[in-house]
């Protein structure tokens, strides 16, 4: 067995401890004030000087080598939904709850933190390990990058990990590729303006429900006739509202909706067809559309100078059969925020599968996870670090 795996193995009860104590006291958003101060306990007892950075916490190892700076990432925040999992550990807050698995990434983090300090002399520069805040919100990372922590020292390249489950890779299995991995996100609103007026006379309002309903469908042009027919894109509208009685047209209305992609020529180019179409439409049928855009994350890409090596040095750490090719997916992730700026590879970690007995999904009340990944997960955010730093010197 690797040496930093099995070292892993053996920090295993710690790992679990520090899991569940941040599993049942969850916290959302971004000040996390209980989960800040419980993180920083452990890395000042492991002999770091935690520094607080737009929110989070971040320490950095160094064993006084000359070389890069490699960043690890792990998200601390929960849910705003309750827990049905039945666990003896569950969220002590009806109201919160870890359903995403990032009570793990903080607890893997911990271990990475620790392994790191007893193998200092063997860093080839430095590790900056980066516990963020607010993921779910989609703010924590830009927040924490608009405060300078990948800067003092300069950060070279990145690695953000991630809990899988419910799919059908075995328990601990590590899953990166090369290039497109998570698509960008854009939510928006439009407001559509019209006229009310009683329902038996239409003729003397400008219908807003009618205008919505061709707005909706005009949009599904934009991907089936106007994108690239090679480039994904998914535009979702969830939320439609007008109105509240049967015999009234409402004099206005709302949709609210997603829009994600891989190519940010491309994403640019829908928000500005939906725009157009939005107004166009409205104002076609007498009406008036206002859109508004938030909440804005590019896409995750990983760079082929990282994510390639991350492949050999996890198969090198759990053996061919633990590693994967990690499929691109629709979802978003505000890591996007650091491997925009530096060059980086997104990680996933099998915590259960399917075939395992574990069906449940991640953002859902009744989600578990296996605990037994965790010490995979502090093992690669170790070995990865330091393999990467080692092969790529000044």
């Amino acid at each position: 067995m690797n040496q930093i795996y099995q070292e892993a193995c053996g920090l295993k009860e710690s790992l679990i401890q520090w899991r569940r104590e941040i599993h049942q006291h969850p916290e959302v958003g971004l000040d996390l004030p209980r989960t800040t101060a419980f993180v920083c306990e452990q890395l000042r007892a492991m002999g770091y000087e935690p520094q607080i950075i737009g929110g989070g916490v971040v320490v950095i190892a160094d064993g006084g080598n000359p070389g890069k700076t490699f960043l690890l990432r792990g998200d601390m925040d929960a849910l705003p939904m309750p827990e049905k999992s039945g666990l003896p550990f569950a969220s002590a807050d009806p109201n919160a709850a870890h359903t995403c698995g990032h009570d793990i990434h903080t607890a893997m983090l911990l271990g990475a933190a620790k392994l790191l300090m007893a193998h200092r002399a063997e860093i080839r520069g430095r590790v900056k390990l980066v516990f963020q805040p607010g993921e779910e919100v989609a703010e924590g990372a830009r927040q924490m990058v608009d405060a300078g922590v990948l800067e003092d020292p300069k950060v070279d390249a990145c690695m953000g990990m991630h809990t899988l489950v419910a799919t059908d890779l075995p328990t601990g299995t590590l899953s990166t590729a090369v290039g497109p991995n998570l698509a960008s996100t854009d939510l928006f609103t439009i407001e559509v303006q019209g006229k009310g007026c009683h329902g038996s006379r239409p003729e003397t309002g400008i219908d807003t429900i009618n205008i919505l309903c061709h707005i909706h469908t005009m949009l599904q042009t934009i991907t089936t006739r106007e994108k690239p027919q090679k480039e994904p894109v998914a535009l979702t509208i969830g939320h439609i509202s007008a109105g509240s009685a049967p015999n009234v047209l409402p004099s206005d209305g709302f949709m609210r909706g997603t829009i994600r992609a891989f190519d940010e020529d491309v994403r640019n180019a829908v928000k500005k067809r939906l725009v157009e179409v939005a107004e166009g439409t409205a104002r076609t049928l007498g009406g008036t559309a206002k859109v508004t855009f938030s909440t804005g994350l590019p896409a995750v890409i990983c760079a082929e100078d990282v994510a390639a090596p991350l492949l050999e040095y996890f198969r090198e750490l759990v053996g061919d059969g633990g590693v994967a090719i990690q499929p691109s997916r629709m979802a978003s992730e505000d890591f996007s925020e650091f491997t925009t700026r530096v060059p980086g590879a997104f990680v996933r970690l099998s915590c259960g599968s399917k075939a395992e007995g574990y069906t449940v999904d991640a953002h859902n009340p009744g989600v578990i996870f296996n605990e037994d990944a965790i010490p995979v997960g502090t093992a690669a955010y170790v070995y990865g670090a330091l393999r990467w730093l080692e092969e790529h010197p000044e």
